[in-house]
């Protein structure tokens, strides 16, 4: 008998994978968790049956989380929130840049934490004894409206915009990002696939817009198992930066490691598709 997992993307359409094992299932008081193991994909984290991450394509996904908005521009880089991503991948990039003096991880769900600690450690492995870590299990509006002009880069790593990550693409929420960030911060969110959610990539640009980030800027990169293969983020510069530029300040040692992410890359996942341009205005 073969276990296969399927993952709807539109009524007619989705992703499906063969699975070997179901490594955990359970429930928090948030949202269902497992943990499954594909011959295709190796482990792979589902939250509330959508997926998260997998062990073979995270790398992309968190690489372009991160990096871009590291490396654009000259601001301060000492003090980082990641919002969401209990999975640890965009904190383990993080900590890549000496630079960084301290990082807080402000998740909703402790569970998703320990799952991923116990059974995804190529993703969690930054999540456990780094001084310049720390975990806050928060609801992630609630912590951001207590701070003003506290972090140099904000991290929104969430689910997509159902249930609790609802409000993580609220323009309120995108409001109260803008005040935690300090004059020249950067605003990062991932804001979901050009092939079936445009109209989402519309209200981010929107949200964003009405929060105050008047330079905002869309970039994409492949992700196999995300809806469409294809993914986006978008970033709001709260200071004045016209035209992206690399300055690149992760170490060559960390960035000969990466599995995608280059300064040529970099500038090229700002180069849009025709139907996105023509969509987002």
């Amino acid at each position: 008998m073969e276990l296969w997992f399927t993952e709807r993307h539109s009524p007619a359409s989705g992703i499906t994978l063969r699975c070997k094992r179901t490594i955990y299932s359970g429930r928090s008081d948030i949202q269902r968790i497992d943990v499954i193991e594909t011959e295709e994909f190796g482990r792979m984290l589902l939250l509330d049956g959508l997926v998260m991450a997998t062990e073979r394509d995270e790398f992309v996904y968190h690489e372009m989380m991160v990096h871009p908005a590291m490396n654009l521009t000259p601001a301060s880089r000492k003090r980082i929130l990641v919002v969401g991503g209990g999975d640890g991948g965009t904190v383990r990039e993080l900590v890549k840049y000496p630079c960084l003096d301290n990082v807080v991880l402000c998740e909703i769900d402790p569970l998703v934490v320990e799952i991923s600690r116990r059974y995804l450690p190529q993703l969690s492995s930054a999540l456990a004894d780094n001084d310049r870590v720390e975990i806050v299990f928060r609801d992630g509006q609630a912590y951001v409206r207590e701070r003003k002009g506290e972090f140099d880069r904000i991290f929104i790593d969430s689910s997509d915009p159902i249930g609790a990550a609802e409000v993580l693409f609220s323009p309120g929420f995108y409001k109260d990002c803008y005040f935690a960030l300090n004059n020249e911060g950067v605003l990062v969110v991932q804001s979901e696939s050009p092939i079936y959610h445009l109209h989402i990539m519309k209200q981010v640009k929107e949200g964003l817009s009405r929060a105050g980030f008047t330079n905002i800027r869309f970039y994409t990169a492949p992700v196999p198992t995300y809806p469409g293969g294809y993914w986006s983020w978008a970033m709001g510069f709260k200071g004045i930066y016209e035209r992206p530029s690399p300055d690149i300040v992760l170490p060559l040692e960390e960035m000969e490691k990466l599995g995608f992410f280059t300064p040529e890359v970099l500038m090229s996942s700002f180069v849009l598709p025709a139907f996105v341009k023509r969509a987002l205005g």
